[in-house]
């Protein structure tokens, strides 16, 4: 089925920025600051002299939200969607100070020394929305799923009946490995993946990964699914099974290994092998693995202690 309405427009490897073309034109989130004039040109690419007009947030962390600023600059009438919560947190200064350190990270990895520098006060959500909101841009019409689990802050987007944008909530399915992305909620994310089943939309989004494909059967992004057994039905199994299996993992992680040192030690190289440090620099993913340990402590371990 051709998607040719849906590009990816990103500016870097880590394909957090992907354009929604019609009477309206829509980004799903924002990708990364030290990218952001390459996605920029390829949204113009695109587009002309036609506007972009929405931003549409799956959740507030740096690598899908930094790009924010540059887009208004060049598009000053963008009106940038998000959750109430990730209104919340983007006013917040110490969430802002984060956020920049982690986009100069990034920006170091891809060998640059540091990220361009932007206004605070453009970083921000100006439309809240929230579960079952129906968004018209004309000739797409875009539902709203609250998806909590990866983030407090979560959301997932389905264009028509067509396409539904996963929030990380259900994973991301890399060129090596499934990668778990429960940092607030193991159960949560659980129940993610079965709302947005039951949507029914015919394709899939991964954030990170692109609209998965008959042709991504039996690669390492859906091992084990054959490309004739393909179907919307089966890939909300396999991440469903993913969430499942690395539950366990890491649990045998944490009961195998006494420190929580060692054990974001054996998470780094089992969850991030191949991910390249412009993509996601290591001490973001292991910030990432230290709130997943929690998680799963709390939920599937009894782990009751909030220190830990």
């Amino acid at each position: 089925m051709k998607n040719d309405y849906i590009v990816c427009v990103c500016g870097d490897a880590s394909r957090a920025a992907y354009l929604i073309k019609g009477e309206k034109n829509v980004l799903f989130d924002a990708g990364m600051a030290y990218s952001a004039d390459k996605m920029i040109k390829n949204i113009k690419l695109e587009l002309g002299d036609r506007p972009l007009d929405a931003v549409l947030l799956s959740h507030s962390h740096y690598d899908h939200i930094s790009g924010v600023p540059f887009l208004r600059k060049e598009w000053p009438d963008l009106v940038v969607y998000g959750s109430a919560y990730a209104k919340k947190i983007l006013e917040k200064p110490s969430a802002k100070k984060t956020m920049r350190e982690l986009s100069d990270a990034a920006a170091q990895g891809a060998g640059l020394t540091k990220a361009p520098d932007y206004r605070d006060e453009d970083l921000v959500v100006d439309k809240v929305v929230k579960e079952g909101d129906i968004l018209d841009f004309g000739d797409h019409k875009i539902t709203v799923f609250e998806t909590p689990g990866h983030t407090k802050c979560s959301l997932s987007y389905m264009v028509d009946h067509d396409v539904i944008f996963a929030s990380e909530t259900v994973g991301v399915t890399t060129s090596e490995v499934y990668m778990p992305c429960y940092l607030v909620g193991y159960q949560m994310s659980l129940d993610a993946v079965e709302k947005l089943r039951h949507a029914g939309a015919k394709r899939i989004f991964i954030t990170h990964v692109g609209i998965l494909t008959p042709e991504d059967a039996g690669t390492a992004l859906l091992p084990g699914l054959k490309k004739e057994e393909f179907s919307a039905d089966r890939v909300w199994d396999y991440l469903e099974a993913g969430l499942e299996r690395t539950k366990d993992e890491i649990v045998e992680i944490i009961r195998k290994y006494p420190t929580e040192e060692e054990q974001l030690k054996i998470m780094l190289a089992t969850y991030h092998k191949g991910v390249k440090q412009e993509e996601q620099p290591d001490f973001a993913f292991l910030l990432n693995a230290a709130a997943t340990l929690k998680v799963i402590r709390r939920e599937c371990m009894n782990d009751a202690d909030p220190e830990r």
